[in-house]
């Protein structure tokens, strides 16, 4: 591990702080004219290396000087000339270092525009950028799209997207796919019930382009050859975060794979019985966050589709399970094993709320 200079010894200077007992001594001390340890000891009853510790303190402190007349023996001082002996040495020994401190920090800041000019600190700095407005997100989107040889993974959050938005997308996506570049597209389920969405995901899937949905919520995220990824901006969501730092983009890499593989595959012209696979997995989706308490907003947020949407499937499923309100929906999906059976996908009630309630009477 690197090391920079020696602090001061503080432990030093703290352990010459006055004890209880050295106040005691310090009195004795000022009414005789001279003493040993061995009388300190005999008349405030301690033992003899403790009557050494405290007498060394005191001496190192110029509260007690060696007597002359007597071998051994000690004298008090005054307080005031045991300040000037003992304080004004270390005063100025730290206004001396304080000084060589600013000098040294003086120094260190002429080299930093040397530092921030090199290599080693734009690669550094260019880990991470912020870009916060919607045309500087699009124009990396462009460059980036263009300069494209390999790979594109992207996941898109929420249910619908704005029909510009698709439009700028489908004809940077085409040129890409035509250009043999792989490209896979996470969406969430609810994307599949938006026109347009399906549309663009049904074009891309025809292209040659991956496309999947889930019920899992994640955030915005594109990925470029495996070496930069745009994620959201948090402060702002017509912003985004560019990351070029390696070991970044390849964990973004990991966690878009691990959703992938749970994901559903779309493909082109799925019909209707893929949009009965997916409608059974937004309800188990649902019924997973009804047990747990989040109500229709959190549900609508977490699963990417309208808040009256979550409302009308919230209410259905309270409906089809017989419950007369969310809290009795939710013991109803724990006690009925709707989320543990694989098989139970498409929400049923497990009898009806009544057999249940008279079943836990019994």
């Amino acid at each position: 591990m690197q090391k920079g200079l020696n602090p001061p010894e503080w432990d030093m200077l703290s352990s010459l702080r006055l004890q209880p007992l050295d106040l005691q001594v310090y009195t004795y001390a000022v009414d005789c004219r001279r003493f040993d340890e061995q009388g300190v000891a005999e008349e405030l009853g301690i033992d003899a290396e403790t009557a050494r510790e405290s007498v060394l303190r005191l001496l190192t402190l110029g509260l007690l000087r060696p007597s002359p007349c007597k071998e051994g023996g000690y004298a008090a001082a005054g307080p005031e000339s045991a300040r000037m002996l003992s304080l004004y040495p270390l005063e100025n020994e730290l206004r001396r270092r304080a000084e060589a401190v600013g000098l040294i920090r003086r120094d260190l800041e002429t080299l930093s525009p040397i530092y921030q000019d090199s290599s080693a600190w734009k690669r550094r700095s260019g880990a991470f950028e912020v870009l916060d407005d919607v045309a500087s997100v699009r124009s990396l989107l462009a460059k980036e799209a263009a300069e494209c040889r390999e790979e594109v993974l992207a996941a898109q959050p929420g249910g619908g997207r704005r029909v510009e938005v698709l439009a700028e997308a489908i004809e940077r996506d085409e040129d890409m796919l035509r250009r043999g570049v792989r490209m896979r597209t996470l969406y969430q389920h609810t994307a599949l019930f938006d026109g347009p969405a399906e549309a663009y995901a049904e074009r891309l899937t025809g292209l040659g382009g991956e496309v999947r949905t889930t019920s899992v919520d994640f955030m915005r995220l594109i990925i470029f050859d495996r070496k930069l990824a745009i994620i959201s901006y948090a402060e702002d969501p017509e912003g985004a975060v560019v990351i070029r730092e390696p070991s970044t983009v390849r964990f973004a890499v990991a966690a878009f794979d691990l959703i992938w593989l749970n994901a559903e595959p779309v493909e082109a012209a799925s019909g209707r019985e893929k949009m009965r696979s997916v409608s059974k997995d937004l309800d188990q989706a649902i019924l997973r966050l009804l047990a747990e308490g989040m109500d229709d907003r959190g549900i609508a947020r977490k699963l990417g589709m309208s808040l009256r949407t979550s409302q009308r499937r919230v209410s259905r499923i309270i409906e089809t399970l017989g419950a007369r309100s969310r809290f009795e929906a939710g013991y109803l999906i724990g006690s009925g094993g709707l989320l543990d059976d694989a098989s139970a996908r498409e929400v049923q009630a497990p009898r009806t709320a009544g057999e249940q309630r008279m079943s836990h009477s019994r």
